[in-house]
């Protein structure tokens, strides 16, 4: 007779074994590549949106949410990943920028935090405004290495990383509003 662990093993192991092929997003590929061929950058607006460990990418008015949600873990990241580019920065100008680009990104996460308040709410309009304001504090920041003495910025890869974010999202609140 049979142990009952070899009786149990011979029903997980099965399970286990599919498990690992089994997909368990509910990602409508048709729609996330709709949405990504319309961005800055379809593969980053893939890995972004496909990041959902929920997975509730299958409806577009979900997918609004899924991306500022995951705009916010990235940009808090980013965040403080300026702040180590700043502890290596010595040219007090240069710092001075980086300074008030960190106070701007600050910004961007609480415009964000409303944005997605606002898809919650299905205020696509208002969403809109909100991400147009972020956007400008991205270009502000930018806009101050072109200023004297120019100098080429330390962090314009993460600040276009934040951009191309805040785009996944300006493309979704486009096609929510036309349709």
């Amino acid at each position: 007779m049979a142990s009952p662990i070899s009786c149990i093993s011979i029903l997980i192991i099965p399970l286990l074994v599919t498990s690992l092929f089994y997909d368990v997003s509910n990602a409508d590929r048709p729609l996330l590549e709709k949405v990504c061929k319309q961005t800055f950058d379809h593969d980053f607006c893939m890995s972004v949106l496909l990041s959902d460990p929920e997975g509730l990418t299958n409806v577009l008015y979900r997918l609004g949410l899924v991306s500022t949600s995951v705009s916010l873990k990235i940009i808090s990241t980013t965040n403080g990943e300026i702040g180590n580019v700043l502890i290596g920065v010595t040219d007090p100008v240069d710092r001075t920028r980086i300074s008030n680009c960190q106070t701007d990104i600050d910004d961007v996460y609480d415009k964000m935090q409303l944005a997605r308040n606002a898809a919650g709410s299905q205020s696509y309009w208002e969403e809109a405004r909100i991400l147009a304001s972020a956007k400008q504090k991205i270009i502000d920041c930018e806009k101050q290495f072109e200023s004297s003495p120019k100098h080429a910025s330390p962090i314009s890869d993460h600040t276009y990383k934040i951009t191309k974010l805040i785009n996944i999202s300006v493309v979704i609140i486009n096609m929510l509003l036309s349709s």
